[in-house]
């Protein structure tokens, strides 16, 4: 789920799927045509499918089907949003320890953090996915990322601001 461009390793999350056997759907912006290609050439019995880029509505009623969310990032996410639209749905992430995801998901408890570029790990995680309570995702987002959450926390940083 994001832009399909190198700096998200979608090749790791590929490779994934490939190894595990478990179907990947994937949605976003097509960026970059050539490293979309790169990979259909490297990775060609991975059971992946391009889904194309959805309205917001659209993308919630598909993504809340899912067992989990891979997350692949090759950089640091500054705060990883895409993470807490998994969450929100009651999907689990899987994610490499860097960055925001590595703030967002709860390991064992709302997803799993996996050691960096490291695509057995993410084999490993994917064959826990089972383990984690969706209701515990949910509650995560709305606890912790919800508009009057949100909110509230805006109005104290601004709040301390003033003073």
């Amino acid at each position: 789920l994001g832009r399909i461009s190198p700096e998200k390793a979608l090749e790791d999350a590929v490779a994934a799927a490939q190894r595990s056997g478990i179907p990947l759907k994937i949605w976003g912006k097509m960026q970059d045509k050539a490293y979309w290609q790169k990979i259909q050439t490297d990775y060609p019995n991975a059971p992946i499918e391009y889904c194309g880029f959805l309205s917001t509505d659209a993308l919630q009623q598909e993504l809340r089907q899912c067992r989990g969310l891979v997350m692949t990032p090759r950089w640091v996410e500054a705060f990883g949003i895409v993470a807490i639209e998994a969450l929100a749905c009651g999907v689990p992430v899987i994610a490499y320890q860097r960055g925001g995801p590595a703030e967002i998901v709860r390991d064992g408890k709302t997803g799993w953090l996996v050691e960096p570029d490291c695509v057995s790990g993410l084999v490993s995680a994917i064959g826990r996915l089972d383990e984690i309570d969706r209701q515990a995702c949910r509650q995560q987002a709305e606890a912790e990322y919800s508009l009057e959450v949100m909110g509230d926390r805006w109005e104290e940083w601004l709040g301390k601001i003033e003073s």
